[in-house]
């Protein structure tokens, strides 16, 4: 049996092919420039090995929060925006972003044989964090920071990936 590989950090293709399929329309992802990191504003999924050890955590900002999650379930586009310009997250989008989460831990497991196997364990949004999801987000090193941009109006922002 082989040694287990460490996590691999995903490219911003992967992530907006991801995207593109769960949400069944036009996503495009840009990285940001390294030092650019994306301020915290609107929800953070936490990623765990088999361990019960924090290896990755994605976090996004609220509009890119909203934009996925309204796609997901085809929120009109108005309530995405008026939710976005009162600085608010619904209770329904919020679910359907803590459902993309789930389905992104295959964005590590997925990427080759005998990688380290990680869960989709917790989802916080900006305003409940724990204060060590704060300075994983913040750490520097294996992370990918990009932009997301969701068609059919539903906007989006940044949206990064820190591996611990």
């Amino acid at each position: 049996m082989g040694e287990i590989q460490r996590l691999v950090l995903p490219r911003p293709d992967d992530v907006e092919d991801l995207l593109t399929a769960l949400l069944g329309r036009k996503i495009e992802v840009k990285r940001v420039k390294p030092g650019d990191k994306t301020p915290f504003t609107g929800g953070v999924g936490i990623y765990h090995d088999s361990d019960d050890n924090i290896r990755a955590v994605i976090y996004a900002e609220l509009e890119t929060v909203n934009g996925c999650g309204g796609a997901l379930s085809m929120i009109p586009v108005g309530g995405v925006e008026d939710a976005n310009d009162e600085h608010e997250i619904t209770a329904a989008m919020r679910d359907n972003f803590r459902e993309i989460l789930n389905i992104m831990a295959g964005l590590f497991n997925d990427k080759r044989q005998r990688a380290e196997h990680v869960r989709f364990r917790e989802f916080y949004l900006a305003d409940s964090e724990p204060p060590e999801a704060g300075s994983l987000i913040q750490k520097d090193g294996d992370r990918l920071d990009v932009t997301v941009t969701i068609a059919g109006g539903y906007g989006g922002k940044g949206l990064g990936v820190v591996l611990v």
